[in-house]
């Protein structure tokens, strides 16, 4: 997948219905500058997001995907490989996704294992009587813990329900 086509196609999409960036992040409870970033091709909506901007549009999301336009002719009831193509792009792009989130939690990990780590050498001196270091120490302790227990949560089962309630608290109309 090309981000960079897919981003100037859902700027061309955006301009022939004459919205602005800020219009259409309204419109798809998100902020201008996810918008902006789709645009640009720094990143690409998730795949929810993805559907919707394709109902909005009215074109098929292989064609988002695609980053242009399919001559009608490619829309007949004998295009069945066409739409094994398309499942096979949203897989795909649904594995880049998990692969980066999976990349940030593997460097929340890190991060978290470490702070533990300097906390435990940190304990093994005794700081009792700098207040400084004892709060660097504590930092340090709540930072890992923390990280390690957000890890946990959103990399467990239950993990979706968690990012499920999140979008259920923005509370948007618009939002499927």
């Amino acid at each position: 997948m090309d981000q960079q086509k897919i981003g100037t196609f859902l700027k061309q999409l955006r301009q022939e219905r004459q919205l602005t960036q800020e219009t259409l992040a309204e419109i798809m409870c998100v902020t201008n500058r996810s918008v902006s970033r789709w645009e640009n091709g720094v990143n690409l909506p998730d795949l929810p997001t993805l559907i919707q901007l394709a109902d909005f549009y009215g074109v098929e999301l292989r064609e988002l995907l695609d980053g242009e336009r399919k001559p009608d002719a490619m829309n007949t009831p004998e295009t069945k490989s066409a739409t094994e193509e398309t499942a096979r792009k949203v897989a795909d792009y649904s594995n880049d996704v998990m692969e980066k989130v999976t990349h940030r939690f593997h460097y929340m990990y890190l991060i978290s294992i470490a702070t533990v780590l300097i906390y435990l050498v940190m304990n093994h001196f005794d700081f009792s009587g700098s207040p400084v270091l004892q709060a660097i120490q504590g930092a340090c302790l709540g930072i890992g813990l923390g990280m390690l227990i957000v890890g946990a949560i959103f990399t467990s089962k239950r993990g979706n329900g968690a990012l499920f309630f999140k979008a259920h608290q923005l509370n948007c109309p618009n939002r499927k």
